[in-house]
């Protein structure tokens, strides 16, 4: 994971440094694009998980929820492995 983390904030510097002192094309192009599109996947499974961890008893803290904003998954599977699994019977009983 810690890897996965690394990349991919290497990919973000790499945007960052686009903007400033644009790459040679075809990367600068790939760049430009992925980066945007990056950003709204990891909108996307901020809205979703931050709803699930809400319905689970465990809202995101804010530091979390920027983290998932900047790495994504990566950071999701490391809050998963923070969350006890629940039995699905268990989560309808009273």
């Amino acid at each position: 994971m810690r890897l996965g983390k690394a990349v991919v904030v290497l990919f973000w510097l790499s945007a960052l440094w686009n903007l400033f002192v644009p790459m040679a094309e075809p990367m600068g192009a790939v760049v430009k694009w992925a980066a945007p599109l990056l950003l709204l996947m990891h909108t996307a499974e901020h809205f979703f998980f931050s709803r699930r961890f809400a319905a689970m008893g465990a809202p995101l803290s804010m530091k979390d929820r920027y983290m998932i904003l900047i790495f994504g998954g990566f950071h999701l599977m490391s809050l998963m492995k923070q969350i006890p699994i629940q039995a699905v019977g268990d989560q309808h009983s009273a």
